[in-house]
């Protein structure tokens, strides 16, 4: 999820377990720790694309990172404030979980986080919420600004931040229910036209969870389709998509389409450039256009790097901004309502 997510939530967590005790210093501890985890971004600079892509959201997203660093941070937070005499386990119980909620929000996006490090890399995921989603922010942003601005005696104050962290919650298990219908949806649809499929995904097309896209592979094609949870008809109209693997089949054993190969679970396409470049799109991250026009440029654009023997030994990300003109907003709005 997005920063100032992390940060509300773990603001709101910091507060409702130590709030009343400590005042806004409970709020700022918790998202201060709940920002931790995306510190791994520092690494960054030091890397080339391939050990990014295998670093972000991996260790320090990890239920060992969880269990291996609050006590570190309860001690070192009760070192910085002895005078408040909380105690080193109730400040390791408030890192305990915010570093939680920070892993807990971000399994449920497309990106998924490495939750089973360091014994496994396989990035654990729902794909039940968009990465920015104001529907899961406001309610505890909302409770937790309401809360630090009535009196710390006051228990409408311990109400009012629990109960925007509950419905933010609520919404969580919104998105998980919903995407069990949706996934449903997409299988039947399919099945009727194509029979059957090697896999499948489904993920909130943005931000909300009422439009869906779904990804499913057939052979070396991939299908998509969009889909309102307002949408009259299950009947799906999908665009094939050839993944067009033998472009990259001779690089497979290579360490950049090894990485983009692990990160991509299969969704993929790839297209050589008139420049005799090699791109490589995983496509669950859409396209710009949000798929609504046949103009749009996949989202997350990997141009393959080679060394000096032939090999694709790195990649490099290509990020183009978001068609967002009146006219593409207008038909992304109308799809959304099932139009």
């Amino acid at each position: 999820m997005d920063s100032i997510t992390h940060i509300a939530v773990g603001a709101a967590v910091g507060e409702a377990l130590l709030g009343k005790k400590v005042g806004y210093r409970a709020a700022t501890w918790g998202a201060v720790i709940a920002t931790i985890p995306d510190l791994d971004i520092l690494i960054n600079p030091f890397v080339d694309s391939v050990n990014e892509l295998y670093f972000h959201r991996n260790i320090t997203h990890s239920f060992f990172f969880l269990i291996a660093a609050s006590p570190l941070f309860g001690w070192l937070i009760n070192k910085i404030h002895p005078q408040l005499e909380v105690g080193w386990g109730k400040w390791t119980t408030l890192s305990f979980w915010a570093i939680l909620s920070h892993i807990l929000i971000d399994i449920p996006t497309t990106y998924g986080t490495q939750a089973l490090q360091p014994f496994s890399n396989y990035p654990v995921t729902t794909g039940s919420m968009f990465i920015i989603d104001p529907l899961f922010t406001l309610p505890v942003l909302t409770g937790l600004i309401t809360a630090l601005c009535l009196q710390r005696s006051s228990s409408l104050r311990l109400h009012i931040n629990r109960a925007g962290l509950l419905i933010s919650t609520l919404y969580l298990l919104w998105g998980l229910g919903i995407k069990a219908h949706v996934h449903s949806v997409f299988q039947e649809s399919f099945k009727n036209q194509y029979n059957t499929y090697e896999k499948i995904k489904t993920n909130p097309n943005g931000p909300t969870t009422f439009l869906w896209s779904g990804y499913i592979v057939k052979n070396d094609t991939l299908y998509h389709g969009l889909y309102s949870i307002f949408d009259e008809s299950t009947h799906l109209e999908f665009k094939k998509i050839p993944r067009n693997t033998e472009k990259i089949e001779p690089y497979l054993n290579d360490r950049a389409l090894e990485a983009l190969m692990w990160f991509s679970r299969g969704f993929y396409t790839a297209e050589i450039t008139p420049d005799g470049d090699l791109y490589y799109y995983d496509l669950r991250f859409g396209k710009d256009d949000l798929w609504l026009t046949d103009d749009g440029k996949y989202v997350w654009r990997n141009k393959l790097i080679f060394d000096n023997e032939g090999r694709a030994d790195t990649f490099e990300l290509q990020l183009p901004s978001f068609d967002v003109r009146t006219k593409n907003l207008l038909l992304f709005w109308n799809r959304i309502w099932g139009q």
